[in-house]
């Protein structure tokens, strides 16, 4: 699996970057979530607590999937932005109970 940068952007209000990515897994099926973040974490130089993977779809018969990150500076900044869901899909929060 490959991770590849395709645009990234600073968004000074929000104090994060927003990043779109490529991943490669040909012949391999669609990786999941947490580990396209580990992959991600690399590429970028920052850890996994301050870095949500938003979408992530992959494109039929290509091997190749999209997607969108947020790294922000800090974790609770990240809190007090996301909704609890992307929180709760990315590992951060735990799921609340009815």
């Amino acid at each position: 699996m490959d991770v590849e940068i395709v645009g990234r952007k600073d968004n000074l209000l929000l104090e994060r970057s927003e990043v779109d990515f490529l991943v490669k897994h040909e012949n391999e099926s669609t990786p999941p979530r947490k580990q396209v973040r580990e992959a991600l974490g690399i590429a970028l130089n920052v850890g996994k607590s301050i870095l949500i993977v938003d979408s992530f779809t992959s494109e039929f018969g290509k091997g190749t999937s999209k997607g969108t990150a947020r790294v922000y500076k800090d974790l609770e900044k990240a809190k007090k932005i996301e909704d609890d869901h992307i929180l709760v899909r990315n590992g951060l929060m735990e799921k609340k109970k009815k």
